[in-house]
């Protein structure tokens, strides 16, 4: 019986150089969803009105996903699989579908 080997795994640094280069694009989208988050649950920035847990939510869960999409990415990079891509795939879906909606009926 012939035994078929498993594909090599990339470089470390490679992975490391995606989870980076991921935080460092997604910056400036990191900050907006940490404002969003603050807002939502406080009410407040430069005055107070009644707090809005789902925006808030809405924010944190932004911000928990682009901090894990390219932690993700540079795992399935490295280890060459494809379950971690449709992994990725799926957390960039929960962010991206719900801002095109909003864009589309016009809340953004």
């Amino acid at each position: 019986m012939t035994e078929t080997a498993a594909p090599a795994g990339r470089p470390l640094w490679w992975g490391l150089l995606l989870v980076i280069g991921g935080w460092a694009a997604l910056g400036f989208p990191m900050f907006w969803a940490l404002l969003v988050m603050y807002i939502g649950f406080t009410g407040c920035l430069l005055e107070c009105a009644a707090p809005d847990p789902a925006s808030g939510f809405f924010g944190l869960t932004a911000l928990l996903i682009m901090i894990a999409a390219p932690v993700l990415a540079g795992i399935a990079l490295v280890r060459r699989s494809r379950a971690w891509w449709i992994a990725t795939a799926c957390l960039l879906a929960l962010i991206l579908v719900p801002l095109a909606y909003g864009t589309v009926i016009g809340s953004f």
